[in-house]
């Protein structure tokens, strides 16, 4: 083992979708030859790796960040390619005790202090809506995560910390906040998730406010922050009328037989059938909604928090559940998760231990080893034990 392996603090963090104890569990597992942890383990560590022997080739972050093409893509830090190097970079630090990992996530996250702007870059200004807006919640948040596994480091100073939280609060937050608040599509549900694990990590400053500015200007201190953008997340899988958002179709939310209209309506199936007919846009875009709303739930539910995973309404609509089932359980026409997005079916497994949801896995199954965009590297942190 590296020297540097002692640096690693043995803190008791539960951890946004995995802790340290979780790491090191894995990790020990995997040294004893323990499958799927080995395996896994070895596939992990092999990306990374090569994600950040290509990383050395990127072009580094303008401070004024302007998005080219309204591209998920670029700036490549803000991509779920960065996200993933930044998060899975600390999770190779804790799985290795190679210091060079931490060090290497500790200079991705603070380059983003000096970031501002992310506006199309064919606009002349920004404005809401722009494509920034999306990048900052789906790449930018697993910096969060990596973030959470640094604290303790001695590396990892406070001033760094202090440094990381004012840019969360001043340049992340107001953008991933309108998203949360006005946005009915994936688009929202990453927002709110954001905009909720960045009150969540500023805590610690009981006096500051997080000033929202669109679609009106509002302040509040992170906790309560935190209580309002879990809500709004409950609130968007509502399919009331006053939880439309900026709904475009006429149904919205999680309809009580699982299906999310927002996203079906990005492909040819009927917005209001009874299963996905094509493995087209509109089920991949389900997926993704499906995706990032596991993220969110997995979170809350490390807070001994279920909410999400739970949630139900009256009429069976609003189901996390059910949004699953739709998909991969339809007796009209089932799918596949996708190799990415199938990460995310690990964690909601780990809670659920729904029998549709361990078919699909083995029927699926295994996936890759590093996720989409934010229900990251599910298949090594919750992995699928027989």
């Amino acid at each position: 083992m590296p020297d540097s392996e002692s640096s690693i603090p043995q803190n008791e963090s539960i951890g946004i979708l995995v802790s340290p104890k979780e790491l090191l569990e894995i990790k020990e597992k995997a040294d004893m030859g323990i499958e799927p942890y080995r395996t896994n383990v070895i596939e992990f560590l092999s990306f990374i790796n090569d994600l950040n022997k290509a990383s050395a080739q990127w072009e580094g972050l303008p401070e004024e960040v302007k998005i080219v093409g309204r591209s998920s893509s670029n700036p490549i830090q803000l991509s779920s390619t960065g996200g993933k190097l930044v998060y899975g970079l600390a999770i190779a630090w804790h799985l290795t005790g190679d210091e060079s990992y931490a060090l290497k996530a500790k200079k991705l996250i603070l380059d983003l202090t000096s970031t501002y702007n992310y506006q199309n870059e064919e606009e002349k200004e920004f404005h809401w809506g722009a494509q920034g807006i999306l990048n900052l919640s789906r790449g930018g948040t697993p910096y969060i995560y990596a973030a959470d596994l640094l604290e303790g480091w001695a590396k990892w100073t406070p001033a760094d910390k202090l440094k990381y939280q004012v840019w969360l609060k001043d340049v992340m937050y107001p953008k991933v906040a309108w998203a949360s608040r006005y946005r009915k599509n994936n688009w929202g549900v990453a927002g709110s998730f954001s905009a909720a694990l960045i009150a969540y990590y500023l805590m610690d400053h009981t006096e500051w406010r997080l000033e929202e500015i669109s679609p009106e200007v509002i302040r509040l201190s992170p906790k309560e922050a935190f209580v309002a953008h879990n809500r709004l997340q409950i609130g968007r899988q509502k399919t009331t009328k006053e939880w439309k958002l900026d709904a475009k179709v006429g149904l919205w939310g999680i309809l009580s037989n699982g299906a999310i209209p927002e996203e079906i309506r990005r492909g040819d199936d009927p917005i209001d059938g009874d299963h996905l007919p094509s493995d087209g846009s509109g089920t991949h875009y389900t997926m993704t909604y499906i995706e990032h709303l596991t993220a969110h739930a997995e979170f809350l539910h490390r807070l001994g928090d279920n909410t999400i995973y739970d949630n139900i309404e009256k009429d069976g609509s609003g189901s996390l559940l059910k949004a699953y089932h739709f998909v991969i359980d339809n007796p009209k026409g089932s799918h596949c998760f996708t190799s990415s997005r199938i990460n995310a079916l690990y964690m909601a497994y780990n809670y659920y231990k729904d029998p549709a949801m361990l078919l699909s896995l083995e029927n699926c199954g295994p996936g890759n080893i590093s996720g989409q965009r934010l229900a990251l590297f599910g298949r090594l942190t919750h992995p699928l034990i027989e």
